[in-house]
């Protein structure tokens, strides 16, 4: 049996445009949907096929003008204080457990007493929650960003281009810990320093 690339190129096509359609991030969906569009409109151009052509490459077209846009609108941030013991703040918590369980218990958030929205366009985009001690080193319990907005903009913008949010609440440097890869390699893409080889203890001065 002679082995037809075309095909599978074809099967390729697809699978690449289904992946896309699982992205929480708009901006994963719009960029894998580019790439399987382009593989789809070169898989109509080897079979003959010029809708599947055209139609591939306008829905191209299409990704790139909102990618275009999505890089080119200039977006807002800020950090506003969370009252811990606000509905809001309680709700915003139990509307994300699932995935916030998974980082750290939900009993010990409880205990902390400092907590921060991250917003984004004045969307509440995130939530920094720890302790603050008299020295100025916030200890961060958890840094959690909903899906839609984890393209590291809010920790570039917060923890490296802007860290006056910080400074001007007495806040000098930074504390975390991370115990898995995905958490670790963030932590090192924005700035953070691993205190040791054996030791999960992440610091960044602001």
């Amino acid at each position: 049996m002679e082995f037809d690339w075309v095909e599978w190129l074809g099967y390729l096509a697809s699978l690449v445009v289904l992946i896309s359609l699982t992205m929480s991030s708009i901006l994963k969906l719009r960029w894998i949907n580019l790439l399987g569009c382009l593989l789809f409109a070169y898989f109509g151009y080897r079979v003959s096929s010029p809708p599947v052509l055209f139609a591939n490459l306008g829905i191209a077209a299409i990704n790139i003008y909102f990618l275009y846009k999505i890089y080119s609108t200039r977006e807002e941030f800020k950090i506003i204080n969370a009252s811990t013991d606000s509905d809001y703040y309680r709700h915003f918590l139990g509307v994300n457990s699932k995935e916030i369980s998974k980082l750290i218990p939900m009993a010990e958030l409880e205990k902390e007493h400092t907590a921060l929205y991250m917003l984004r366009d004045n969307e509440i985009a995130g939530v920094l929650i720890g302790e603050q001690d008299d020295a100025g080193v916030l200890d961060i319990k958890l840094d959690y960003v909903i899906p839609r907005y984890r393209d590291y903009k809010l920790g570039q913008y917060f923890f490296n281009d802007h860290p006056e949010f910080f400074t001007q609440r007495g806040i000098s440097s930074l504390k975390t810990s991370a115990d898995d890869e995905a958490h670790r390699l963030y932590l090192d893409k924005i700035g953070f320093i691993r205190q040791s080889e054996d030791s999960n203890v992440y610091t960044k001065m602001i």
